[in-house]
Order: structure tokens, then sequence, then C-alpha cells
């Protein structure tokens, strides 16, 4: 099992609840907090320009998200390692992970995103059955 923590924010008042839970185990636990935020894909849009407008105002957005959680856990003296990684929300997070050495993944029980939005549907089914580690979800 890893000996990192993870956990999932994208902004929403769920994943900064899973933030500030993550944060006092990785405070108590004495080990490095990684802050990963996924930037799905843009499936459909009438235009290429866009496409990436929506693109970078989302990568944007998420990079201030995760400059707000740093500088919170730097309060905390709590070590942070922010990632904004690209694709389906699920399959990127499990990925994370398994590069990652990560023992437990902090998730947010509602959100913005399809996987934090949809927790008690299948995402989270497919979350909870892939990761190969704890998944701790945050009400």
């Amino acid at each position: 099992m890893g000996t990192h923590i993870a956990v999932g924010l994208d902004g929403s008042d769920s994943s900064w609840k899973a933030f500030r839970q993550s944060m006092e185990l990785a405070s108590a636990k004495k080990v490095m907090l990684h802050v990963v935020s996924v930037q799905e894909d843009v499936l459909t849009s009438p235009s290429a320009s866009e496409m990436i407008v929506a693109h970078e105002t989302s990568k944007e957005k998420l990079q201030k998200i995760q400059k707000q959680a740093e500088e919170l856990a730097k309060n905390e003296g709590v070590k942070v390692q922010n990632s904004v990684v690209k694709g389906n929300p699920v399959e990127a997070m499990v990925k994370y992970v398994k590069q990652n050495d990560i023992g437990v993944l902090v998730m947010g029980f509602t959100g913005h995103s399809s996987i934090l939005g949809a927790l008690l549907g299948t995402q989270a089914e497919k979350l909870v059955r892939h990761a190969p580690c704890t998944v701790m979800i945050v009400r």
C-alpha cells in the first residue's frame, strides 16, 4: 500500500471538505498530500477555437483552486504536490494513484465534475472498484 494521500479537488464545497479532511489525515500521518484536479476532455463544441478556450479556462480555474489549496496546506504545515491531469475522471484518478504511491484517495461526495457530482452512481462504483488503494468519501 502506498504511503501518500491524494485528494480530488474541483472547487466544489464537497471537494473542499474532502481537502480539509485529507489535510488532517496527511498531517497526522506526516505524509505528502497530493492535490489532484481532473480536467475533463471537452467532447462536443461547435468549433475548435471554442474547444481551446474551454480547455484553457478549465485549466486556469483548476490551477487557481490548487494554488488556494497549497496556501491553506502551507499554513497548516502540510506538504502538498499539485497536479492537474487530463481525461476521464475515473481513469485519470486511478492512473494517478497507481503512479504516485497513493495509499488513501479522498473524494468529496458531490461536486462539479462527473466523478464528484455522481459519486452515488456508476462513477463511484468504478472508482472504488478500480483504485488500488483505500477510497474515502467525505460527506
